[in-house]
């Protein structure tokens, strides 16, 4: 079986990058142009995966967390320094993923994850370890070729509604942590299968519903359950959509690490 997994994850790897090659008019529209990398960069299933859940498929381990993001961006885009650093991490180094002042995003991640526990009853650093808990991936497997960012279309992401199912039947997470309203919609419905299904309280400010929303509970195969948490982005925006941008960016993380508790403790 732990076998079957291995080869499950690195054939859903080779599947997805190749929707990208063999399908390109499928993954753009008029504003956004999604592609996949080299196979001799990513060899994961998304760039951030190299940050948390490198190697999955040698270690096949438990997963607690499954971190999902909306999609990673332009790689290429004033990036050169970090394609480096992956390709080394593939060539066999131990460089980390994560570095400083890089991507407010991740600063701030490290930030919240400080409020879960690992195994040990520890705080996360994610700052300075990998964890075999966890695993980092965003819903959209794609790479933008343009300069531009947000604005992803629910449209385009659901592209890839097959392949984070398929994803998620092969992890097993406990939980799945949803960065934004977008990725969250993404991630329901990708495992509820029912569109037009929405979880109570959904449909009205999404901040309302991330300090109101009841546990939710997605039966992603047979007998097999895992549970979603809506919160918002750890980017900049994000940051400051929480607090409906009155007040500072440490503030909005605060109100974050508020939302982050509540996981902690709907944990059963």
């Amino acid at each position: 079986m732990q076998t079957d997994k291995a080869e499950q994850y690195r054939e859903l790897v080779e599947e997805s990058q190749k929707s990208y090659r063999d399908n390109p008019d499928d993954h753009k529209n008029n504003k956004i142009e999604l592609a996949a990398l080299d196979t001799d960069i990513c060899k994961e299933i998304n760039l951030y995966t190299y940050w948390q859940g490198l190697g999955y498929a040698k270690k096949i381990p438990h997963i607690k967390y499954l971190l999902v993001g909306q999609d990673w961006g332009n790689p290429f885009l004033g990036r050169k320094d970090f394609l480096k650093r992956i390709i080394s991490i593939n060539n066999g180094s131990n460089e980390p993923y994560y570095e400083k002042a890089v991507f407010d995003t991740d600063d701030n991640l490290v930030e919240l994850f400080k409020v879960l526990k690992d195994s040990e009853g520890k705080s996360y650093d994610i700052a300075t370890k990998r964890y075999d808990d966890l695993f980092f991936t965003n819903f959209c497997l794609g790479y933008r070729k343009g300069k531009e960012s947000g604005g992803m279309p629910k449209e385009l992401m659901k592209r890839d509604a097959v392949f984070f199912k398929q994803l998620v039947a092969i992890l097993e997470p406990e939980n799945i942590l949803c960065l934004g309203k977008r990725t969250f919609e993404c991630v329901f419905e990708a495992l509820c299968g029912d569109k037009t299904q929405k979880p109570e309280g959904f449909c009205g400010a999404y901040n309302v519903f991330i300090e109101n929303y009841k546990p939710i509970t997605a039966e992603y195969e047979e007998n097999k359950n895992t549970r979603i948490f809506p919160l918002a982005h750890s980017g900049y925006m994000g940051i400051m959509n929480r607090i409906n941008k009155k007040g500072t960016v440490d503030e909005g993380i605060e109100k974050q690490k508020e939302d982050w508790e509540k996981i902690a403790k709907q944990r059963g």
